[in-house]
């Protein structure tokens, strides 16, 4: 049997020495301070007693904390215990406990460790525990007084160990002096020098179990413990490598996570800066208002009350001139001398007359007949706020978007393809707000690096889904990058294929034909009176992608129709306005009428302030900055809207913030229908525009003070295509 072993432990020396493929890891040195190595690797996690080699010895569990055994048959539940750690909290299943919590034997070198380190001065001999150690033997892990150091060099079995000195072992960094020699449980006495590599043992063994239950006949594969070590700590080594890489992105993306929160706060700052400044104008513009109305009413008053003033002076004047009259009248009657009476009683007679017969006016020159009205300011301003006033907030996790593009991506061929966004949650990404108000760009760059500009929409019935119609203008590697405030959350690279003419295989080469020259719109002649009564047509192509207007341009509709495809976006169309403006406009010098029939069917009741339509005339400078064009400087318009005192579906028209018409147009339930025809008359001389019933031929209202010094073109806009439908059509005026 002796023979055997020798036979075996040469055999594993020699091979791990032939094969040479391990790199010895050189032992760390130990950084932590004796009481931070105590606190940390030799309390147990539970109960906070130190650990031993009885009971209490430590138990490693897979999240790498650690408790003692007793605490760990305590805890355990059911095959499952708790890491006691309250920053690790993982659950744990045990299944075989020496496996899974295998028992940690590296406590008991750091205990002689960081009993060195504390005190090497009161550190008791192992053998005699009443004497102070000087030495430690390395083989034995033995502490040893100065009798019993003397005593292991006249031993012949231990004469040859490594003796040292416990004050040099109190400068030692490492634990290589303090490491243990572990024995093997079922064969008393035998150090655990080996290591079986099958996969069903995978554990350190003596000599007598790689001879009696790890033979290699039965498959087993007996390595040098040390060389296995060395082995596994590289592994480990590397693993902590790769680890602390890991490590290393986390600390990047918490870097970037932190920057995240102060762009944030930094965004949030801005917006707020934008909501104060806007707020601050409009608190300006109401100050002016009421300025304005307070300057009014004090001019009304003053004139009504000069006149009342003037009115009662003269009346003063007279009552005076009576009084004074009737005194010397008096005064007259009370004379005796006749003579001397009948030659003033002509005089005084006339006087009288003239008093008694004078004419003023019996009722005051002026009554207290003035007030404010601003019926529906409140409500109207309220429903401007909630319905131009909004914060948007897009939630977009780059790793969970995608676009999806199909195959048949063709050289000047719309494709619609759809991109899907999510949170980092996978939800709708959409937060109090939609996509319109979003600051979102999609845009495809060519081979050449020339960028477009791509319509999007929300795909119907979808709430994290995008449309987007792209028309490729080239072969070759296309990108698609869609940004939000600048900030790329999808980018996609595609390819465009050559266009394919159906029918054939292969695109014929022919000569580009030169599209005739187009000739300008003529002017229309002017009418009689000098009205003149221009053919009135829709921009089309500069249209919002979610309106549609007509082939011819006389109708308009608030909802989009035909193929998406041809709606490619392009500069410039319309971003905002949900609407369009016309091919003409009216410029200085004329006089222009036109007419527009306004069509409305209520699908849904609409809610508080919700907009319907709007017509108009501006400056193309003042068209697309908003919703609407009204509010801004060089637009005047009248607005369709759910009105919230009526709640109907009402006319408003209003300008220099005066209210000069409103009506009620039909109510605010489904089904519910309106036709009208609007008449509208500019005179680019007086600076009016002037808004008719057509078919009934009434005067609506005057706009005054129209600045027509640049040219002003008709704007039609429709809304809220879910709950109105809303159709403008342009009629000629015979």
């Amino acid at each position: 049997m002796y023979r055997q072993a020798q036979s075996l432990s040469l055999r594993v020396t020699n091979r791990n020495m032939a094969e040479g493929e391990f790199e010895v890891v050189p032992i760390p040195q130990v950084s932590l301070a004796p009481d931070q190595l105590s606190r940390q690797f030799l309390v147990c996690n539970v109960c906070n007693d130190n650990y031993n080699e009885d009971g209490k010895h430590a138990r490693l569990l897979p999240c790498l904390h650690a408790l003692c055994f007793e605490c760990l048959n305590k805890t355990k539940v059911d095959n499952q215990l708790q890491c006691p750690i309250p920053t690790c909290k993982v659950t744990h299943q045990l299944g075989d406990l020496d496996k899974t919590c295998p028992r940690d034997n590296t406590r008991r070198d750091l205990m002689d460790f960081v009993k060195v380190k504390r005190a090497p001065s009161a550190v008791c001999c192992s053998v005699c525990p009443s004497n102070i150690a000087t030495y430690r033997c390395k083989q034995c892990a033995e502490f040893l007084c100065g009798e019993c150091q003397s005593a292991h060099k006249r031993v012949n079995a231990t004469k040859d160990h490594v003796l040292l000195e416990i004050e040099k072992l109190k400068q030692s960094q490492d634990l290589d002096a303090f490491c243990r020699q572990l024995t093997c449980g079922e064969h008393a006495g035998n150090d655990l020098k080996l290591y079986c590599t099958k996969d069903t043992c995978q554990k350190p063994v003596c000599m007598m179990c790689a001879i009696v239950s790890c033979k290699e006949t039965n498959g087993h594969k007996i390595e040098s413990a040390d060389t296995v070590a060395d082995a596994k700590r590289q592994d480990i080594k590397d693993q902590k490598s790769s680890m602390t890489k890991v490590g290393k992105e986390i600390q990047q993306v918490t870097d970037n996570v932190k920057t995240e929160q102060e762009k944030v706060m930094n965004l949030r700052k801005m917006v707020e800066d934008e909501i104060d400044e806007t707020f601050d104008n409009l608190e300006k513009i109401i100050a002016r208002g009421r300025a304005d109305l307070k300057k009014t009413l004090e001019n009304c008053v003053m004139t009504k009350q000069d006149h009342l003033k003037a009115q009662e002076r003269e009346l003063k004047k007279m009552k005076s001139e009576i009084e004074e009259s009737s005194k010397f009248t008096e005064q007259a009657l009370a004379y005796t001398n006749a003579a001397a009476f009948l030659q003033i009683n002509q005089t005084i007679m006339s006087r009288l007359k003239t008093l008694t017969e004078q004419f003023f006016d019996k009722e005051p020159h002026e009554m207290a007949t003035f007030g404010f009205h601003a019926k529906g300011l409140i409500a109207e301003v309220q429903s401007k706020v909630a319905e131009m006033a909004n914060i948007w907030s897009l939630s977009a996790f780059t790793p969970n978007c995608r676009a999806e593009f199909g195959d048949d991506l063709e050289e000047n061929k719309s494709a619609t393809f759809v991109v899907k966004l999510k949170d980092f949650e996978k939800n709708a990404p959409f937060k109090n707000g939609t996509l319109d108000v979003a600051d979102m760009k999609i845009v495809v760059k060519d081979p050449r690096g020339a960028e477009t500009e791509c319509s999007k929409k929300m795909k119907k019935g979808s709430s994290d889904e995008l449309e987007v119609t792209v028309k490729p203008c080239m072969t070759g590697r296309h990108s698609l990058d869609i940004t939000v405030l600048d900030r790329v959350i999808v980018h996609k690279e595609f390819e465009s294929k050559p266009a394919i003419v159906r029918g054939g295989s292969k695109k014929d080469p022919v000569s580009p034909k030169i599209p005739p020259k187009k000739e300008g719109p003529k002017p229309d002649p002017p009418a009689p009176g000098g009205m003149q009564k221009p053919d009135m047509a829709f921009d089309r192509e500069k249209s919002h992608k979610d309106v549609s207007v007509s082939a011819d341009g006389k109708v308009f509709k608030n909802s989009p129709s035909g193929d998406p495809a041809d709606l490619v976006k392009s500069n410039s169309r319309l971003q905002k306005y949900k609407g369009a403006y016309c091919v003409k406009g009216f410029h200085y010098p004329g006089k222009y009428t036109y007419a527009i029939k306004m069509e409305i069917k209520i699908k849904k009741p609409l809610d508080k302030s919700n907009l319907v339509f709007e017509l108009g005339i501006a400056r193309k400078s003042a068209i697309g900055k908003n919703l609407v064009v009204e509010g801004e400087k060089f637009a005047w318009s009248m607005i369709g809207a759910h009105h919230v005192d009526c709640d109907a579906i009402c006319l408003h028209i209003a300008h220099n913030n005066h209210l000069l018409h409103h009506e009620v147009l039909t109510s605010n339930t489904a089904g519910s229908t309106m036709e009208r025809l609007f008449g509208f008359v500019l005179d680019t001389e007086f600076g009016q525009w002037k808004v008719f019933d057509q078919k009934a031929e009434k005067q609506i209202c005057v706009m005054e003070a129209v600045d027509c010094s640049e040219t002003l073109y008709p704007v039609v806009a429709g809304y809220n295509p879910n709950s109105v439908e809303v159709t403008a059509t342009f009629i000629r005026i015979d």
